[in-house]
């Protein structure tokens, strides 16, 4: 019967033994996870700041394409205008033409 005591008690050790071990790997993988969500919580902060960048550069070139486009605008308009204006020259021109060879 001591021998039985025995036998259980080492058992009883052994058993202890490895929950200890699972008890420690368990708080090892515990304590690893809460890194890890750490690391996302950082990870998901800085997305969002680069986001945040990202739409603010979006906005700001949204801006410079509209301001491109009213400038693109007004240079066609500047070029019809000198259209017509080289056109309005060219008719004065002939039209001196003509009166110095009526002259002539």
């Amino acid at each position: 019967m001591l021998v039985s005591i025995m036998l259980f008690a080492s058992g009883c050790s052994q058993n202890t033994s490895e929950d200890e071990n699972r008890v420690e790997n368990i708080k090892e993988n515990i304590t690893e996870k809460r890194e890890n969500l750490s690391n996302l919580s950082e990870n998901i902060t800085e997305k969002r700041e680069n986001l945040s960048n990202l739409s603010e550069n979006i906005s700001g070139k949204k801006e410079n394409l509209s301001n491109l486009s009213e400038n693109v605008s007004e240079k066609r308009e500047n070029l019809s205008n000198l259209s017509e204006n080289i056109s309005e020259k060219r008719e004065n021109l002939t039209a001196v033409r003509e009166n110095l060879t009526d002259r002539i």
